[in-house]
């Protein structure tokens, strides 16, 4: 937004960590502490935004999800300006199936969202995610799409790449345990980031596998990132590497290592759920640099809100119960960030 000439100040209502920036617009509790919301209310009127835009994700406002003082911190700062609401998450308990602890916390949370919205009455509403905005619409907070833009930049290759690219390849090489030339010839895939517990090893892996010997070809399946608490799943998965299909895990990358190696991979596999593949920041990493990615995770569903109908991205497949017939083939697309799109999008919606 400031590329485009919009004047912005960027406020972090509860960030722990704060106190070892020193930031004066990050706030360790702007929600709990009076001191602190004193501060960010005489910012906000020396700012005298036009808008002020909501990033809303419960558990980062509050360590249960219930930051009982948002309504009135909302309303203590209100004044001439617009709200616009982006909501990353909403309440927890909706999806079918949900224990009835998380329904209960859900409850509070739901009832927290429609009073924080009353204090605020915002003009727009948005939330990346299909299910979440049918729900929203059930608060009438009328939610429109903004999609999520990729948090890892394209690197296009210069250079400096060449020899970055190198050492991917040998590092990959290594993990996978092939030499060079079964490295050239391997289909590579890559899972990108948190690994969810709840995702579904099979029959993808063995469906892999089925493909790579009736095409007598070899496929390396590649983490990278933060993995997360589970793993200890991917551990267990290499265990059963063979000729045709090999796990490996690279840990963390650089933000250039990742975007060149999402470049050199084949394919990509999501492990979130197919109706929140939305709010997916490592699909949308993946889908922005170009890869195909498949989806073999349909776990979560929502009463009263109809199921997604096709992938909102034609670089998203299906795989859930089989590869595409394409597997091999499944064209890729050049890199190319949303975010200036996103940019539009948002901005084009404050002044409708």
């Amino acid at each position: 937004c400031r590329k485009k000439g919009h004047e912005t100040l960027e406020l972090a209502l509860r960030d722990a960590y704060t106190a070892d920036e020193g930031s004066p617009t990050r706030y360790s509790n702007a929600l709990e502490n009076e001191r602190e919301q004193a501060r960010c209310t005489e910012q906000l009127t020396r700012f005298s935004p036009d808008w002020i835009s909501l990033q809303f994700v419960p558990y980062a406002l509050h360590p249960r999800g219930l930051p009982a003082n948002l309504p009135a911190f909302l309303e203590a700062v209100s004044g001439r300006w617009q709200w616009q609401v982006m909501f990353h998450e909403i309440w927890i308990g909706c999806k079918h199936g949900s224990p009835f602890k998380e329904r209960l916390v859900g409850m509070a949370q739901r009832r927290l969202i429609a009073k924080s919205m009353r204090a605020i009455q915002p003009a727009v509403v948005h939330s990346h995610a299909t299910p979440y905005r049918a729900l929203l619409n059930k608060l009438d907070l009328k939610a429109s799409p903004l999609p999520l833009f990729g948090n890892i930049p394209i690197v296009l290759a210069n250079g400096y790449t060449d020899e970055l690219d190198e050492s991917l390849d040998k590092r990959i090489a290594a993990i996978l345990g092939w030499n060079e030339a079964e490295l050239n010839e391997a289909h590579l895939g890559g899972i990108f980031s948190t690994l969810h517990p709840e995702w579904p090893s099979e029959p993808l892996l063995e469906n892999l596998r089925h493909a790579a010997k009736r095409e007598a070809r070899r496929i390396g399946l590649i983490h990278f990132g933060s993995i997360g608490e589970a793993g200890y799943l991917w551990r267990r998965l290499m265990q059963g590497n063979d000729k045709h299909l090999r796990l490996g895990a690279l840990g963390r990358l650089s933000a250039e290592e990742a975007s060149r190696l999402m470049q050199r991979l084949h394919f990509g596999i999501a492990t979130s759920p197919r109706s929140l593949i939305e709010k997916s920041g490592s699909a949308t990493a993946m889908l922005e640099h170009g890869l195909p990615v498949l989806v073999n995770r349909d776990d979560v569903s929502y009463p009263d809100v109809p199921a997604m109908g096709e992938l909102p991205d034609a670089l998203l497949h299906d795989a859930e119960s089989h590869l595409p017939n394409d597997f091999f083939t499944l064209p890729k697309r050049s890199p190319a960030s949303r975010l200036d799109a996103v940019c539009e999008q948002f901005l084009a919606a404050l002044q409708a």
